[in-house]
């Protein structure tokens, strides 16, 4: 974060505005010293530590850490990172981007396009490209397979200590595969520690995208926590207005509630004087993130931790985070009421209006216990941390990440289990980029994802700091590590594969197909997989009853739930239904897919003159009526009907346009035969089929004598 920086250049261009400080300068709490603690606890399986970037030279910093797991397919993970590779070549540090597609194992990685000598067509289109530096990255996963890549952006000025900010939000589409666009927001003056959450809600507000952050909405408003939405994927965003209202925010933390409610945590302080008020309050937003529903002091009393915690010289803050499912929200932090730092949770269930009393998540007091991160899949809430529980004496030299569960919705958590393999030395790497150069630095977070069958911790690691010696700076390889934790407790979950079928396998627009899963056990240990289904497609359409189906046993070894998807108007052509198993506590998520071929809807026409007798040079009407005649719900014809006659006269109009609501559509022309002999005229009319509609022609007689 550069927060400190950021509000020195608002402190000498709004000497006339309100007082804009930052509250991390007045976070001064007394500190203590930690009594050391040896107990060695369960340790994930060897190797379960991975290395996300490699050893490839430069083999610099990445340092807070971000992280999500693709709700269509948990396989995928896509994480993030302030990365410095580029100061090796004279630049500042960028946004890495690490994407994985088995679970975590193995990683690519890139930089955000954008950055100082992308010469990529995508680097070059990017608005990012103006500025030389990124900061605060945060990911999220929409439930389409889009990518939320959220950011400060910045120019560090040369022989400056000044900074400006911008805020921007890249995004990814195909399973954050391939890179879309970035766009910058309209975020006030000197936007700061943004955090993003899509709606995966399957409400009405799915797919919208929220945005907190900090900063000074104008030069005469206090810096405090701000919001703002987009409702078009990522391309336009809202005006943005304070959460809480009353400007006291600071330090954003988000989630949804599965009614597509959005939750805003915030350090609380006083606008004017910037002094802690004590609490940390949560503001409900509700109605698709337009309404201020409420704000409630959610901890009260709260006690920040003191920069640097004992026994540490990086710098530290509590920023509170958040999560929610089905059972409730739930917000963790960390908190120094006891005289040392130690990872708090609390919860509501009754929609943000009351909160539990604060319950500590960390089994062990002893040491400090930070920067605590929450996710919740399949009913089990995930929280980790940093732990210096097995440091011995009083300077921090022996770093780990710990993990706790709840079954309960945060009633109660599991024993505390140790993530990391080895301790590290949180106080050994020094900053490398402006600001506070030559400052230790653990970055101001971590993070958590979860699936239904997993969780998935990122943070930043020092264990191999000497591997990469850059004077002045010394030891830089500070790494980014994540481990996966089984939500069962065991060594390993069960593989499965997921089949997906939709009956008929053809179908017009606006028809229902029914579309099944199975999930079947393909391990030696046969067991009736759990959970649900997610649905999703590649082109619009509706599944009903909701985009998700719980599973039932058929057999021994497999499950089965269905429901039924109407492909939207058009979306003719072949579609893709894809369905994704989250997994459960004893087996492996997965994917399946099928082939839906859409085509067009059936049409009738039917025509009558009137009169249908008439002499020669006598004017009759003719009206055409197309209907919609394929099964589901219609779909009003539109376009156009030409008309012809088997004998000779003129319409007037040649062609006419076709209205109407419901199933059938209408217009009329008048026709008037030549003189001549009596005969009798067949009238056609032909109509020429839309979009959704096939063409179709229908025909009568008039009688001319």
């Amino acid at each position: 974060m550069i927060i400190v920086v950021a509000l020195v250049m608002v402190g000498l261009f709004l000497a006339t505005g309100p007082a804009a400080m930052s509250s991390f300068a007045l976070q001064r709490v007394a500190q203590t010293n930690s009594t050391p603690n040896t107990t060695i606890l369960p340790e994930l399986s060897t190797g379960s530590n991975v290395g996300i970037v490699g050893d490839a030279p430069p083999d610099r910093q990445q340092v807070e850490p971000t992280i999500a797991i693709d709700p269509r397919n948990p396989s995928i993970i896509v994480a993030g990172a302030q990365d410095l590779r580029l100061v090796s070549a004279g630049e500042h540090r960028w946004h890495g981007f690490y994407r994985s597609t088995d679970g975590g194992q193995t990683w690519t990685n890139i930089l955000l396009p954008g950055f100082p000598g992308d010469t990529s067509p995508e680097g070059l289109a990017s608005p990012l490209r103006v500025w030389n530096a990124t900061s605060d990255p945060v990911l999220t996963f929409d439930r389409n397979g889009n990518l939320y890549y959220v950011g400060l952006v910045l120019n560090i000025p040369v022989n400056s200590p000044f900074i400006n900010t911008g805020l921007f939000v890249a995004k990814f589409t195909n399973d954050g595969a391939t890179y879309f666009n970035a766009n910058l927001i309209s975020a006030g003056i000197f936007p700061d520690k943004p955090w993003i959450v899509a709606d995966t809600t399957s409400g009405p507000f799915d797919g919208n995208v929220y945005v907190a952050y900090d900063a000074n909405l104008t030069a005469t408003s206090f810096f405090g926590t701000l919001f703002t939405r987009s409702t078009d994927g990522g391309n336009t965003w809202s005006a943005p207005f304070y959460t809480p209202a009353d400007e006291t925010g600071e330090l954003a933390g988000m989630a949804i509630d599965s009614s597509g409610n959005v939750y805003v945590s915030a350090d609380a302080f006083d606008a004017v004087t910037e002094n802690f008020l004590g609490y940390i309050e949560v503001t409900k937003i509700t109605n698709g993130g337009t309404t201020i529903a409420g704000t409630t002091r959610a901890v009260n009393p709260a006690f920040l931790i003191p920069s640097p915690l004992p026994g540490g010289n990086f710098r530290a803050f509590t920023i509170p985070q958040m999560a929610a499912d089905q059972n409730g929200v739930y917000l963790v932090w960390d908190d120094f009421r006891t005289g040392n730092s130690n990872a708090f949770f609390t919860r509501s269930v009754d929609g943000g209006a009351t909160w539990s009393a604060p319950l500590m998540v960390n089994d062990v007091m002893t040491g400090q216990h930070f920067f605590p991160t929450i996710a919740a899949s399949g009913g089990i809430i995930s929280v980790a941390w940093y732990d210096s529980r097995l440091n011995v004496g009083t300077s921090m030299s022996a770093l780990d990440v710990f993990y706790a569960q709840s079954l309960d919705a945060g009633g109660t958590f599991l024993a505390n289990l140790r993530v990391t393999s080895t301790s590290f030395n949180p106080n050994i790497v020094l900053r490398s980029d402006p600001p506070c150069t030559f400052c230790a630095f653990m970055g101001d977070y971590i993070q958590i994802a979860a699936s239904p069958a997993t969780a998935q911790p990122i943070w930043s690691d020092n264990r191999n700091a000497c591997d990469t010696n850059i004077p002045p700076y010394g030891c830089v390889d500070q790494d980014a590590f994540t481990a996966t934790i089984n939500k069962s407790g065991g060594t390993s979950l069960s593989s499965t594969s997921t089949t997906i079928k939709c009956t008929p396998a053809t179908i017009a627009v606006n028809r229902a197909a029914q579309c099944s899963a199975t999930v079947t056990d393909t391990s030696a240990t046969l067991t009736s997989p759990t959970g649900s289904v997610s649905f999703s497609s590649s082109s619009p359409g509706s599944f009903a009853p909701s985009p998700t189906c719980t599973l039932g046993p058929t057999s021994l070894s497999t499950s089965s739930c269905s429901l039924s998807y109407t492909p939207g108007p058009g979306t003719e052509g072949t579609q893709t239904v894809i369905g994704t198993y989250g997994g459960d506590s004893t087996h492996q998520g997965g994917l399946g897919s099928t082939s839906l071929q859409v085509t067009k809807r059936a049409s009738s026409t039917s025509v009558s003159c009137s009169p249908s007798a008439l002499r020669p040079k006598h004017s009759t009407t003719c009206q055409a009526s197309v209907t919609d005649t394929s099964p589901g719900t219609p779909i009003t014809p539109t376009g156009f009907v030409s008309w012809s006659s088997s004998g000779t006269g003129t319409f007037s109009p040649t062609s006419c346009i076709i209205s109407g609501n419901g199933s059938t559509a209408t217009c009329t022309v008048t026709y008037t035969p030549s003189s001549g002999r009596a005969s009798i005229q067949q009238i056609t009319a032909m109509y020429s089929g839309d979009t959704d509609h096939l063409s179709s022609s229908g025909s009568t007689t008039i009688a001319v004598a």
